[in-house]
């Protein structure tokens, strides 16, 4: 703990402990002086008792302030730290994947991440239309990308998929 931040908790601890000790005072001298008949006396412990009671709550808003302060500065620094930790490459991609859209990503997995799509396609035994139409709903999910390449297109699969 800094020094500043010890002697501010002393402080603290200090202004607490006088206030309640002035407010027991107060409220034992205006207790006593119940039964004397002198108004001037009555009048003086009421002040007092009044005075202690106002110290007392403004002892309490300090103590609140400066937790309130203290409460959100950490929460500034869990904020800072969360942000600092995120980075891009650890992006979670949650997605829900068919029997046959596994099936592609599995032999793309197999061959290095890349296959012609003709050489997908008879890798998984799915007809043209099919890989065709699954390959268009990967990309959207954006696990792949199709580039061309001559007549063929080249499919990439741009996420490792855990199974």
């Amino acid at each position: 703990m800094s020094p500043a931040r010890e002697w501010t908790k002393r402080i603290d601890i200090i202004l607490v402990v006088s206030s309640v000790v002035i407010l027991s005072l107060a409220l034992w001298t205006w207790f006593s002086a119940l039964p004397v008949a002198k108004e001037v006396v009555f009048l003086a412990t009421t002040i007092a008792l009044v005075i202690s009671l106002v110290l007392v709550l403004n002892v309490a808003i300090l103590v609140v302030i400066r937790l309130q302060r203290r409460v959100s500065h950490l929460e500034g620094l869990m904020v800072t730290s969360v942000v600092r930790e995120e980075s891009p490459t650890e992006k979670i991609l949650v997605v829900t994947l068919t029997n046959t859209e596994r099936r592609i990503i599995n032999r793309l997995e197999e061959h290095n991440g890349q296959m012609a799509q003709d050489e997908l396609r008879r890798a998984t035994g799915l007809s043209k239309s099919t890989l065709s139409v699954t390959l268009a709903t990967l990309e959207r999910k954006s696990l792949i990308t199709r580039t061309e390449s001559g007549r063929t297109k080249i499919i990439t699969l741009k996420h490792d998929v855990a199974k």
